[in-house]
């Protein structure tokens, strides 16, 4: 199937690669259909595409990458919904914001995507945990990207496995 993208273009997916929202992205109720894009699979930021509106790409990433203690309390309740029964099905993404002045890069997580790998299910959760900041500063924790061995869990090695390359 082609999609047309504001960013890429008119790119080639198919229904397998689609991840659907069960509960809704904060914001954008009425999209349920996304791809997730990898240009580079040596760069940490990824795009999560709406497959119904060209406009809507949210630039992602595993929030283990930026702050390594990242371990969230996710509810019973939210694995449930997204029929996630092996912790190695959960994948948790980081929607991330550019601005631009002053430049600031930074990472929801507080409210990460709490994606079933195996079923490609998504919902977007809110923390109660106030240690996740809801504009957690990327720039200062850069170091940590650059540092080998942060874990990306299975569920994000099998929804990255997944993924459609994003046209150069």
């Amino acid at each position: 199937m082609k999609i047309n993208t504001s960013r890429f273009g008119t790119i080639e997916v198919s229904e397998e690669e689609f991840i659907y929202m069960k509960g809704a992205i904060l914001g954008f109720e009425r999209l349920t259909r996304f791809v997730l894009l990898i240009k580079d699979e040596q760069n940490p930021l990824w795009w999560l595409q709406a497959v119904d509106d060209p406009a809507v790409a949210f630039v992602v990433i595993n929030p283990r990458l930026i702050k390594r203690d990242y371990d969230p309390m996710v509810y019973e309740s939210d694995l449930e919904f997204l029929d996630i029964k092996d912790k190695d099905d959960i994948a948790l993404l980081a929607i991330v914001t550019i601005r631009a002045n002053p430049f600031r890069v930074t990472a929801n997580l507080r409210a990460p995507l709490l994606i079933n790998a195996a079923n490609r299910m998504g919902n977007q959760i809110v923390l109660e945990e106030p240690a996740y900041h809801v504009q957690f500063d990327i720039l200062d924790h850069r170091q940590e990207l650059q540092e080998p061995g942060n874990d990306e869990g299975k569920g994000l090695e099998k929804l990255a496995k997944q993924a459609c390359a994003a046209p150069a």
